[in-house]
């Protein structure tokens, strides 16, 4: 039997394990009866990233029109087989698990922004802009302000790398004066709260500001070293909300400490240099505009959901990439992580993984 020889970069895979790891650790000590599904996560998340590792990306390339309209529509599901929670439409419930279509297509949708952003395509710009509203629309419906966010900056990235760094500032500073002040429009009354709360949140301590309040209270005691795990007071006796996915750094640095915080950030450090290394080391434009959309990306998500825990960041539901609860996140940084090394396995001489 022919083997298939699959060049890992493990310079882009231990830290994102690590990461993972230790989200399993967090998660053991704050929501134990979460653990085995979290793992169950993983292992598909890491089946995701061999698939797509060995999966040549050109095939990709070749079916992306029928790729896009499918994720279109898988979005479009939650609408019609979806279950609410808490006033959202996002999810599709497969008995205890739930998996949320948006997350999954991210990598997907990246990918066709950026065929189309390297593209001979006449009107691209075009085609680039409606590419990214039809799936934006969608998502902000269900509704989900952060994920939208989460791939519009993704999206901007890619879009912008066709232009001169004065044409990007002039663009930027139209966008902002129109859609501004149409904010307030579009945001529901949630959304707005959470903005007013992040200006003030003990103006409504019990609250609204409940929430940030507990997050910040819970980094802060955690100190150096931490309490240990299984001795966090505000993740053990759930004062911090949502302690296992949006709030899972604040429940980290109560237990673990600084040292534990600034481990998670040396290792989100550690990946993003990576992505940004591997995005210069080919000469492929369009492998080199996926990296640095995927680098953005990660670290906008991962620049929110550390700064709403510490008090520096509206709250929006952004998680935590590899160390938040959640399947679908894991699968789609997977198949992200897989793309990335499909694409660049080619440019790199690093230490191979062979699969007979």
């Amino acid at each position: 039997m022919d083997r298939i020889n699959i060049k890992i970069d493990w310079w882009l895979i231990i830290p994102a394990l690590l990461l993972a790891i230790l989200g399993l650790v967090v998660l053991r000590s704050v929501a134990p009866d979460l653990v085995v599904y979290q793992t169950v996560f993983l292992s598909v998340a890491v089946i995701a990233f061999i698939f797509f590792a060995i999966l040549d990306y050109q095939i990709l390339v070749a079916l992306h029109l029928p790729i896009y309209i499918t994720s279109l529509i898988f979005l479009l599901t939650p609408f019609i087989f979806g279950s609410h929670s808490r006033g959202a439409l996002r999810w599709l419930q497969f008995g205890q698990v739930s998996l949320q279509p948006s997350e999954i297509i991210k990598p997907f949708l990246l990918l066709t922004f950026t065929l189309l952003a390297t593209s001979s395509y006449s009107k691209k710009g075009l085609w680039l802009i409606l590419s990214f509203i039809l799936p934006a629309i969608i998502i902000f419906l269900q509704p989900d302000l952060g994920t939208t966010l989460v791939l519009g900056i993704g999206w901007l990235t890619i879009f912008f790398s066709q232009f001169s760094l004065r044409r990007i500032f002039f663009l930027s500073l139209t966008a902002t004066i129109i859609l501004l002040p149409l904010t307030g429009m579009f945001l529901k009354g949630y959304q707005k709260d959470r903005l007013l709360t992040f200006i003030n949140p003990y103006q409504d301590p019990l609250g609204k500001g409940y929430q940030v309040i507990q997050s910040v209270i819970a980094v802060g005691s955690g100190q150096f070293f931490g309490r240990g795990l299984g001795h966090g007071t505000q993740s053990q006796l759930r004062f911090l909300p949502e302690r296992h996915t949006d709030f899972i750094f604040a429940s980290l640095s109560e237990e673990l400490g600084f040292v534990g915080a600034g481990l998670v950030l040396i290792l989100f450090v550690a990946l993003l240099r990576r992505i940004y290394y591997l995005s210069q080391a080919t000469t492929r434009p369009l492998v080199t505009l996926y990296c640095l959309g995927v680098l953005t990306l990660l670290t906008f998500q991962i620049f929110i959901n550390i700064g709403m825990n510490i008090g520096l960041a509206p709250i929006t539901g952004i998680t935590l990439p590899f160390l938040s609860y959640g399947g679908s996140s894991l699968m789609s940084l997977g198949i992200t992580l897989g793309l990335i090394t499909s694409m660049t396995r080619h440019t790199t001489s690093d230490s191979s993984f062979q699969i007979s």
